[in-house]
């Protein structure tokens, strides 16, 4: 068995590679300096060559890369994954945030994924599309909560934390697992996953300062005023209670 996965630069991706081959998946990584996202031609030709069972677009990239992506994929019946995020929603949705409210961001980010969404439903209802809220890593350097936390801390000498936002997130490999779970067994469809639901952002600086001895200095405050929990129907991530120090 194979999968192509594109975004294995960035945070969420390699975690899930490494899930993928515990189950004897592998994967082939959508090298952008070698395979084109723009010419249609040399995708369909990778895809030719690689012949995979799964295609995950975990990566960032145009919106017209993606919907290729989608027809080509839906043409060769490959079945199609696609991570989005909680950024869809405005911070004026209310949570918990149910998978049927309607996307509302007008940020550069959160409208790119809508755009995304509407564009893989719209070729291929086939597909699976899992919504993630923020990561939750174990070191600085890639775009996860313990690398914000310490980049606050190296900016500023203290870390301001909101005991009034609430946002959706898990553990990295808590997510992978996840992901994986719902591409091997789950039906198509959209999907949501979140594993905190009570924590404040001043709670989990707190935890994440215990767990891995940080040394933080760290600051109620009461802005901004947050909830980006989203609802999950079904539970698929593991809760941060059972996870972190809380």
């Amino acid at each position: 068995m194979k999968a192509i996965i594109t975004g294995m630069n960035g945070t969420v991706a390699p975690v899930v590679a490494d899930v993928l081959a515990k189950y004897d998946i592998e994967t082939v990584a959508w090298d952008r300096t070698k395979v084109s996202t723009t010419e249609e031609s040399r995708m369909r030709t990778f895809l030719e060559t690689e012949r995979p069972n799964y295609f995950l677009h975990i990566g960032m990239g145009s919106v017209s890369w993606t919907e290729a992506l989608v027809r080509l994929c839906q043409e060769y019946k490959i079945p199609f994954f696609f991570t989005s995020t909680v950024s869809v929603f405005s911070d004026d949705v209310p949570a918990p945030i149910e998978k049927d409210a309607k996307p509302d961001a007008t940020d550069e980010y959160g409208a790119y994924k809508i755009a995304c969404e509407q564009a893989i439903q719209a070729i291929d209802p086939q597909a699976k599309i899992v919504r993630i809220g923020w990561q939750i890593g174990t070191e600085a350097g890639s775009n996860n909560m313990v690398d914000f936390f310490t980049n606050e801390m190296k900016q500023h000498g203290v870390i301001q934390a909101s005991r009034n936002w609430y946002p959706s997130s898990s553990l990295l490999e808590d997510t992978a697992e996840a992901l994986v779970t719902i591409l091997l067994e789950r039906e198509a469809g959209l999907y949501q996953l979140n594993g905190n639901n009570r924590y404040s952002m001043y709670d989990l600086a707190r935890a994440l300062n215990t767990l891995h001895a940080k040394n933080w200095t760290i600051e109620p405050v009461d802005e901004p005023r947050r909830d980006n929990r989203m609802a999950t129907d079904i539970v698929l991530v593991r809760p941060l209670s059972e996870r972190l120090p809380l």
